[in-house]
């Protein structure tokens, strides 16, 4: 990958295809879809922004849950679009709730498997159940995956129904389990009459995706072996952590994402300043909705020592 884009660096001085034509066709022959049904953007969070500027509807709420990624709540405050929030039930998508306000004609709404930041996963029942809730209302399911790589064996997937269905549409990126965070390219899988109206918004924001980022997201996804020597390292590392969580008396979720959920209690913000202030940049989930928790992400296996090393000089001192 560092090969290909070392080799587009003499190409700096020509824009980027503005629509990412070999990258999408990269992605829809990776998923088996047809090249109608992708589009690539600067990043998840860009894809988000497009998603509702493109299914914003004026008057009726769209739908998210209450702890999870800003981005959704973020986007449609940005643009006016209303929304609802659905309580998690014990750290759980509420799956009930939410279809519910889907037939009731919600136009759109954001949900995310493996959960962020919980790392909780949804069944293929509830994606089905969300999914014929979005067809009933006549609004768009929106699936975010950007951790799905990670998920264990079995991973309920909602590609195979972005791949023919209608009213749904799935976001992957490939800053996490391919390494490129820096580069932003995200892209999103679905229903054609959606992916139609994100890429009509696209001349609002030319050559969005740049070379670089188009050149090594096309090299990342051919090389699917260091993608998943990768993403098993994470894992072990993942569990691994956990179990040294656990041992020194934290609570922990399990997670299929690259990061873990911890309940550190009342006295979180003392904790984490002293983190951070050696060096340890973890995610107080406290503006996602979830108090009194901060996420780990997974580093490198020497990284996530010194950090159990330093959570355990600090725990005295909270």
């Amino acid at each position: 990958m560092l090969e290909a884009v070392a080799e587009e660096l003499s190409n700096l001085h020509r824009y980027p295809d503005s629509e990412g034509t070999e990258l999408v066709h990269a992605i829809a022959g990776f998923h088996g879809v047809a090249p109608e049904r992708v589009s690539i953007g600067n990043g998840v969070d860009e894809i988000i922004l497009l998603l509702v500027l493109a299914l914003a509807d004026g008057t009726r709420a769209a739908l998210t849950t209450d702890a999870t990624f800003p981005s959704y709540r973020e986007s449609m405050r940005a643009t006016g679009q209303p929304y609802t929030t659905c309580a998690l039930r014990d750290y759980r998508v509420p799956v009930d709730d939410l279809a519910a306000r889907l037939r009731d004609g919600a136009p759109f709404a954001f949900v995310c498997t493996p959960h962020n930041p919980t790392g909780g996963v949804l069944d293929e029942a509830a994606i089905t159940t969300l999914h014929q809730a979005a067809i009933a209302g006549g609004g768009v399911l929106i699936v975010d995956e950007a951790y799905g790589e990670f998920a264990a064996a079995g991973f309920a997937s909602s590609l195979p129904a972005a791949a023919t269905g209608r009213n749904i549409c799935v976001m992957k990126t490939f800053s996490k389990a391919y390494g490129l965070a820096g580069l932003r390219v995200g892209y999103v899988v679905g229903d054609p009459a959606v992916i139609a109206k994100v890429n009509r918004l696209h001349p609002a924001v030319p050559y969005h995706v740049n070379r670089l980022a188009q050149r090594a997201a096309v090299a990342a996804l051919a090389d699917q072996r260091f993608m998943r020597e990768s993403v098993a390292r994470t894992v072990d590392t993942r569990e691994h952590l956990r179990d040294r969580l656990h041992a020194l008396g934290l609570r922990s979720l399990p997670s299929q994402g690259n990061f873990v959920l911890v309940h550190l209690g009342l006295a979180h913000e003392s904790l984490v300043m002293l983190l951070r202030a050696n060096g340890f940049a973890v995610r107080d989930t406290a503006d996602m909705g979830l108090p009194h928790h901060i996420r780990v992400s997974i580093g490198t296996p020497e990284q996530m020592q010194a950090f159990l090393d330093g959570l355990a000089d600090l725990l005295p001192l909270r």
